[in-house]
């Protein structure tokens, strides 16, 4: 974690939308179910590789994120466990036909977010979350690869007022550059964090009072569950994460498109969040659940109203630059890192990498600013209007 050193001192923290058809095969899967791994027919034996424990900030962080990696998808059931005697409250994620690797630790103190640690228990495997009072917790898995993933929540706490905190994620980084178009020299995750480093800059000078983050401030590897998981632990007041569309095909026309998290069965959002996710359209199951299990009315529209002011902000502000520039329009998809967001969150595809006239106005510095004025003004404008 030292390498990243995001937020200040916890500074933590592809993308190809295209006009080509998937294949007929895939689709979407339709039906929802409650949090499960699949079914025993499908499964094969699974190992426990690694846990991951996302935190930041110290004893009062709001929240922490527990991600347990397999190789294998395991099947596994959840149990919310009482204090019982000198045991605290607890989570335990009981597995089945699984092992895990001399690597994963017998046991991990964490002390923050609601979270006293995590250990692997026997003889029956199964990891256990010991919570602090009050806390809760909420279970989730996502696949390629197969994790599981747990949000613990801190007691809610009655805070005085404070500064609106935004997170700014530049998207993919390190290993995972993202959508490219080698003729214009144009790179997803370098072009991602200059737009989220011209936005903060110019979200400061509009609007003194807020706190702006950004996940990362160099090129390096962040997971899409981190992302996000820092800016709950943060007490965000909103997440957008930045991204660029491309495709492998010639498109007739770019374009700017802001997206919410949502079930969607349009093929073209599939797609896009397939890609952005690591994975296949018909992995979606574990969104689904999560959403019809957790999902919150109260976030989702104010994610849709953010949505819509940076939608149109960075519209206008681009066209001043890019007259031509499209309107992709507020949609939904199914994006890992959007997933667990406490706060409204967003993903922006600010412009086509692949579309020649907006490739060629991305290597200017004034089409960069022009998006990032629009971004900036849409935060702030949804930020005055709460």
């Amino acid at each position: 974690m030292s390498r990243r050193c995001l937020f200040g001192l916890w500074l933590l923290v592809a993308a190809c939308e295209g006009d080509a058809r998937p294949r007929p095969d895939q689709a979407l899967v339709d039906s929802v179910r409650e949090v499960a791994a699949p079914s025993a027919s499908q499964r094969e034996p699974a190992q426990l590789t690694r846990i991951d424990v996302y935190s930041a900030g110290g004893e009062d962080a709001a929240g922490a994120r527990v991600v347990l990696l397999f190789q294998g998808a395991p099947l596994f059931h959840q149990q919310q466990l009482p204090p019982q005697g000198i045991l605290p409250q607890r989570i335990a994620i009981e597995l089945e036909d699984t092992d895990w690797g001399d690597s994963v630790p017998v046991s991990q103190s964490v002390g923050r977010g609601g979270l006293r640690r995590v250990r692997l228990a026997t003889p029956n495997p199964r990891v256990v979350l010991d919570l602090e009072p009050g806390a809760t917790g909420r279970v989730f898995y996502l696949t390629d690869p197969y994790r599981i993933v747990v949000d613990v929540s801190a007691t809610t706490r009655q805070s005085e007022k404070r500064r609106p905190l935004v997170v700014l994620d530049p998207g993919h980084g390190g290993r995972e550059p993202g959508a490219a178009n080698d003729e214009y020299s144009l790179v997803e995750s370098r072009l991602a964090l200059m737009l989220a480093e011209l936005t903060a800059d110019r979200l400061r000078a509009i609007m003194p009072r807020a706190r702006v983050m950004l996940t990362r401030s160099d090129d390096v590897d962040l997971s899409l569950e981190e992302r996000c998981a820092l800016a709950n632990t943060m007490e965000a007041d909103v997440f957008v994460s930045i991204h660029f569309n491309a495709s492998s095909e010639p498109v007739s026309k770019g374009g700017v498109t802001t997206f919410v998290l949502d079930t969607n069965n349009d093929r073209q959002a599939l797609r896009l969040a397939a890609r952005e996710n690591g994975t296949r359209t018909s992995e979606v199951t574990g969104i689904q659940s999560f959403l019809a299990k957790y999902h919150r009315k109260g976030q989702a529209s104010g994610s849709m109203t953010l949505a819509g002011k940076i939608q149109r902000h960075t519209l206008q502000r681009g066209r001043a630059v890019l007259p031509k520039l499209a309107d992709r329009g507020v949609r939904k998809a199914m994006f890992y890192v959007l997933v667990g967001a406490r706060m409204p969150a967003v993903l922006l595809e600010a412009s086509f990498l692949t579309y020649e006239p907006e490739a060629r106005a991305l290597t200017t510095r004034a089409y960069r600013k022009a998006l990032a004025d629009g971004v900036a003004s849409g935060i702030a404008s949804y930020l005055h209007a709460r």
